[in-house]
């Protein structure tokens, strides 16, 4: 043994959850969390070994934002900031900007629509069930310048579009395009021949990591620092974009 060697000192372990159901940005498939987020912050993750090592476990929304709430759990992604949660301290900087948009047929679009809802009147609005209405689509329903019609699920909703059965589809932009890939490879839906066309965006919001204001370990402080640099960095170097890319392809 060496005399006045300081053992090596262990990584902190750090467990962060995201959300089990909520492709293409985080959920499980055949067992395995993945997911545009979870690609990215396990990047982050590798940025700040030695000294953390952390893991990435899925969890039901609702009982994640209720285990963020009571201080059961250390940190969550990929929350909207969202004033109401007192219990969030801190956020991240952020992940990701998701984006509601509106996507249109090609019937719909042979004249020009850009301004929204007055370039829409009338238009058939395909949204899916249990769907976060962005406030602009909402006012323009309750007005009766658009109409809904709510259908379960991206796949439906796309194959409705693609058929002519509805004018216009609501969705968030990477659900959209990570269900039409979907698609693609499937050999009836491929007949289809799905092709998103992007008509306005309705609303954007941005992701974070939201860390429980309940949960203070010691290394809380410096560890938030550290994975706030780290996804800086990844993203100054472009690989977010490479790993949306690459779940739309």
């Amino acid at each position: 043994m060496l005399i006045g060697v300081a053992p090596a000192q262990a990584a902190q372990h750090v467990v962060l959850y995201g959300d089990d159901n909520y492709a293409p940005y985080s959920y499980v498939e055949n067992g395995q969390f993945k997911g545009i987020d979870v690609d990215f912050l396990q990047q982050a993750a590798a940025l700040l070994k030695p000294g953390y090592e952390v893991e990435l476990r899925p969890l039901p929304w609702k009982r994640g934002l209720a285990s963020l709430a009571n201080g059961s759990i250390f940190g969550l992604f990929p929350p909207g900031l969202k004033p109401e949660r007192t219990w969030v301290s801190p956020y991240s900087v952020p992940l990701y900007r998701e984006t509601d948009v509106l996507f249109c047929n090609k019937e719909v679009m042979k004249r020009k629509r850009t301004r929204f809802p007055e370039d829409f009147v009338g238009v058939v609005i395909g949204i899916n069930s249990g769907f976060l209405l962005s406030a602009r689509l909402m006012d323009a329903a309750r007005a009766g310048k658009v109409k809904l019609e709510e259908t379960k699920g991206n796949e439906s909703n796309l194959k409705k579009l693609a058929l002519k059965h509805i004018d216009c589809y609501a969705s968030d932009r990477g659900a959209a395009y990570y269900t039409a890939a979907k698609l693609r490879t499937d050999p009836e839906a491929a007949k289809l021949k799905l092709k998103l066309i992007e008509a306005v965006e309705l609303s954007g919001e941005e992701t974070y990591i939201g860390y429980s204001i309940n949960n203070n370990p010691p290394y809380k402080n410096d560890f938030v620092k550290k994975m706030n640099a780290a996804i800086e960095q990844l993203k100054r170097n472009g690989n977010m974009k490479a790993i949306v890319t690459s779940y739309y392809k």
